[in-house]
């Protein structure tokens, strides 16, 4: 994948950067907050190359891109400078649902990375005790479970610097109201069990480490409280007046109220949902395992996330979403492997095969939306696969011990005290694996056509474009003008190697030709990169100047599009070197050898000067 094509694409088919209020990412996708989704076009986005779907959820536009999509984020910031989707508000009206999907999202997602690794490390620490390595009570156990335990347990923390951000409050502040929940001198006094009280007011017992609603509350009123100090505190003494008054409001309204009310709730919660699961275990682990391609889809898996910790801050264990979750991730897994095993297409076998491994070991998007949605029938077989397991998870009372991504990898977060737990889990996700695998071999799909339109295929160099005129490994020069070493340029993507080994021009003319027989690759939107697969196997890229994408294509003339064959020295772009020298850009010019680790050496002309056609890089 070419990361800053493709960050080009997607930013002008959302409707440039102009639309785009604010963005962020998680582990599959990119997270767009837009001015206005009218102006952006799905089904265009998802012919872009890397794009495995579109979703619109939560308040939130989503881009599924799959494991990559932290470059591709890279690239897009580079491109324009825009704020966290967790900062954002879009212009755009939403409905109430909308919002409060959006803000939940916005305050869980940042916070995710934490507690999966304290997550793995519990589940690390389960294993290396259930085989005797590790004795119950040692130091090595009680350091490795509070390591584990300090997401959770200092939660409000997290949730006080990620919800600070989303309503655009202090940050710093937003987390001292959090210390004042988990300081340890006011629990202490809540264990004495003394009647408390602060400014005569009554302060209502409560333990808030790992809890989720109190510090949310507390924060978004915090954000007005805040407002009202900036507006009316005196400039001369602001900088001390204004925390003085939003710790000297929040800290007595937060114990005394907000703090024992988000603890009522998070009580109520937690009552209900044991409630259900006493009740009717197994038909919510069922409608979990079936329900989740679609929470998934909208974005509302993580509106579960207060439900999921509530509880889990309350029992220890999570009987909600990590029981469904997992068969329905193991589903997704097994149809894009049974769609692998049946389709005649070698290009889309290997999207299945990674896919489908990467949701067996808990990250499914890619398989869901570049799979399974995407051919539909197979989607139905997630669904009855999900649910049979989620069904059985829930007949057997079965529970994880650790939050965190639901996969095989992280099976051992079900080993519990009971010695079954484990056994059942893995017996579910056997059955969901099955079910879905032969299920969507029997409804069967239509296969993508071996050219498939809707997602345009590598080509290869056609075997007329020879390299008979050329010497094996030859890149000629683009170009005229003087030789430049990459390191000296002045960006640190291509001056460090980063994108590979290459040499770079600047230019004494507005001439680029072809500098190798092969094919054209990519042309970018705004006409001043190009990328060109050799005869020889060499991928370039050729980028002319230094931050030249912000001229969106002006002063740029391109002769080629893409899947054009073309041969050394053809032309490919012209532009005005002239006028784009006086708007203040460097036109030093990157030859890039992108795949450059394939190859013994990459070896660079020492002529100072070059001309169009003259030898400039040989690899080896």
């Amino acid at each position: 994948m070419n990361y800053d094509k493709t960050a080009a694409d997607i930013l002008e088919r959302i409707g440039g950067a102009k639309n785009v209020d604010g963005l962020t990412h998680c582990a599959t996708r990119l997270r767009f907050n837009l001015k206005d989704e009218g102006k952006a076009d799905k089904e265009a986005l998802k012919n872009v190359d890397g794009v495995l779907g579109v979703a619109s959820g939560g308040g939130q536009f989503q881009v599924i891109i799959g494991n990559e999509v932290g470059r591709v984020h890279k690239a897009l910031t580079q491109l324009g400078s825009f704020a966290s989707a967790s900062d954002g508000e879009s212009s755009e009206k939403k409905g109430k649902v909308a919002t409060v999907l959006d803000t939940i999202s916005g305050i869980f997602t940042p916070i995710l990375p934490a507690m999966i690794g304290c997550a793995m490390i519990k589940a690390v620490l389960l294993i290396l005790k259930s085989l005797h390595l590790v004795e119950a009570g040692s130091q090595f156990d009680t350091i490795m479970t509070f390591i584990g335990d300090s997401a959770y347990y200092f939660l409000p923390m997290l949730l006080a610097w990620s919800a600070a951000i989303k309503f655009k409050t202090n940050v710093g502040l937003s987390l001292a109201v959090a210390g004042v929940l988990l300081h340890p001198n006011f629990a202490a006094l809540m264990a004495k069990g003394e009647p408390i009280s602060f400014l005569a007011l009554p302060v209502t017992p409560a333990t808030y480490s790992s809890s989720v609603i109190p510090i949310i509350l507390a924060v978004w009123i915090m954000s007005y409280v805040e407002r009202f100090a900036e507006k009316y505190s005196p400039s001369v003494v602001k900088s001390i007046l204004k925390p003085l008054i939003i710790l000297i409001v929040m800290a007595p309204l937060t114990l005394i109220v907000l703090g024992p009310l988000g603890a009522i709730v998070g009580n109520y919660l937690a009552s209900a949902v044991t409630f259900v699961n006493t009740h009717a275990g197994w038909l919510l682990s069922g409608i979990i395992g079936g329900a989740f391609p679609f929470l998934i889809l909208t974005g509302m898996h993580y509106s579960l996330a207060p439900v999921v910790l509530t509880a889990y801050a309350t029992t220890k264990t999570d009987s909600i979403i990590g029981p469904g979750m997992i068969v329905h991730n193991i589903a997704q897994g097994a149809a894009a492997l049974a769609i692998a095993v049946k389709t005649r297409n070698k290009s889309f076998r290997q999207i299945a095969s990674s896919t489908g491994v990467t949701a067996l070991l808990g990250i499914t998007e890619p398989a869901l939306f570049g799979v399974n949605l995407r051919l539909k029938k197979p989607l139905i077989a997630v669904v009855i696969g999900g649910v049979v397991g989620g069904v059985y998870m829930g007949l057997f009372g079965v529970v994880r011990s650790a939050l965190g991504i639901a996969g095989l990898a992280t099976l051992p977060a079900f080993i519990t005290e009971n010695p079954f737990n484990l056994m059942h889990a893995a017996i579910a996700c056997v059955i969901s694996f099955v079910v879905t695998f032969v299920l969507t071999l029997i409804l069967g799909f239509e296969d993508v056509p071996t050219e498939n339109p809707s997602k345009p295929v590598k080509q290869e160099v056609p075997t007329t474009v020879e390299s008979e005129t050329l010497p094996g490994g030859l890149i000629r020069s683009p170009l005229q003008g003087s030789v430049q070493a990459l390191s000296s340029i002045k960006d640190e993507a291509f001056a460090s190697g980063a994108m590979g080994k290459g040499i770079a021009v600047r230019p004494s003319s507005g001439t680029l030709a072809s500098p190798v027989n092969g094919i054209v690759t990519a042309v970018f939107p705004t006409r001043h990169a190009i990328g060109i697969h050799s005869s020889d196997g060499a991928e370039l890229l050729i980028h002319i100047g230094m931050n030249t994408v912000k001229l969106k294509g002006e002063h740029f003339d391109v002769h080629v599009q893409e899947g054009d064959p073309v041969r050394a020295g053809d032309l490919l772009i012209e532009f005005d070197a002239e006028a784009i020298a006086e708007k203040g850009y460097d036109l030093t010019t990157p030859i890039i050898v992108t795949n450059s680790d394939r190859f013994v050496d990459v070896l660079n002309t020492d002529k100072p000067e070059v001309a169009i056609g003259d030898s400039l890089i040989k690899i080896i």
